[in-house]
């Protein structure tokens, strides 16, 4: 008679590893098991045809490298998504023009009132400084003289300048001062009389200029009548007209002051009348680097 087969061991028995595709799941034990078949027990399962799904993050912490899905939602804690995810093109920006002074702009500078060319002006408290454009500046020259009638007096006139350098002084024709700078034959400003006093800039050096004021004075100390005009002419037959009414009274009158801007002239009515010398009217209008002989005479 034939033996018969040893019988097979029971799984329920004890904790085992079970390499072999059992019919049914074990009752309650916990085993490694790499067969293809599902349990309710716990099991390390790791077939060749199935892939890991990522763990659901709830609430915690992580570094997600992997590139999300399109559509899902993101999860609620935070994470560093290194994917390769595509960033927004930035709408572009219309281009602002650049601020400039010379145009006017209101934060570098403000647009100053011009000479039309061939024009006429007045220069009143409404309207105190006038530029003339690279053109009027530049071409030419500037006169300064005096309309006015014999009944106001002995009126004459007489300039303090600075050049570029630095080099300050006072022009008056009738002590002989008629040339701006001394000693040399490329003049700025040369002090004339032609029908009264005339100052003549010449605008081939206006760059050697940094400012130029006009004096209006009595040679013999004495009350003039002020009234009349100072006429300012540039070469393409444009005018500025500086009032001279004020009440009678002695002194010098600071009527105008020129100043070189970047090669534009700014003439400006300054209308003061200072009590006093060529001196005081020098120093009040900040000529401090003049050295002078007497009240009146600058040293040369």
């Amino acid at each position: 008679m034939p033996a018969s087969p040893a019988p097979r061991p029971s799984a329920s028995q004890g904790t085992s590893l079970d390499l072999s595709a059992p019919s049914s799941a074990p009752a309650g034990g916990t085993s490694l098991d790499l067969s293809p078949s599902s349990s309710s027990g716990t099991s390390l399962d790791l077939p060749s045809s199935a892939r890991p799904s990522a763990p659901a993050s709830a609430s915690g912490t992580s570094l997600d490298l992997s590139s999300p899905a399109r559509g899902s939602s993101a999860p609620a804690g935070a994470s560093l998504d290194l994917s390769g995810a595509t960033t927004p093109t930035a709408a572009s920006r219309p281009v602002r023009p650049r601020p400039s002074a010379a145009a006017g702009d209101l934060v570098l500078g403000y647009a100053p009132d011009r000479l039309a060319p061939g024009g006429r002006a007045s220069l009143t408290d409404d309207r105190p400084t006038l530029t003339l454009d690279r053109l009027q500046s530049g071409i030419g020259v500037l006169t300064v003289r005096a309309a006015v009638s014999e009944h106001i007096g002995d009126l004459r006139l007489a300039a303090a300048y600075r050049l570029a350098t630095g080099e300050s002084s006072v022009l008056d024709e009738a002590r002989g001062l008629s040339v701006a700078p001394v000693g040399t034959s490329r003049y700025v400003v040369v002090a004339a009389r032609d029908h009264g006093d005339v100052l003549r800039l010449d605008l081939r050096q206006v760059r050697r200029l940094e400012r130029l004021v006009v004096l209006a004075f009595s040679p013999s100390g004495g009350t003039l009548r002020w009234g009349g005009a100072l006429l300012v002419e540039t070469a393409d037959g444009g005018r500025v007209d500086v009032a001279l009414d004020r009440e009678p009274a002695s002194g010098v009158l600071v009527a105008l002051s020129i100043t070189q801007v970047a090669g534009e002239l700014v003439l400006r009515a300054e209308d003061e009348l200072v009590h006093g010398t060529f001196r005081d009217a020098c120093l009040a209008y900040g000529f401090t680097s003049i050295t002078w002989v007497d009240p009146w005479t600058p040293l040369t």
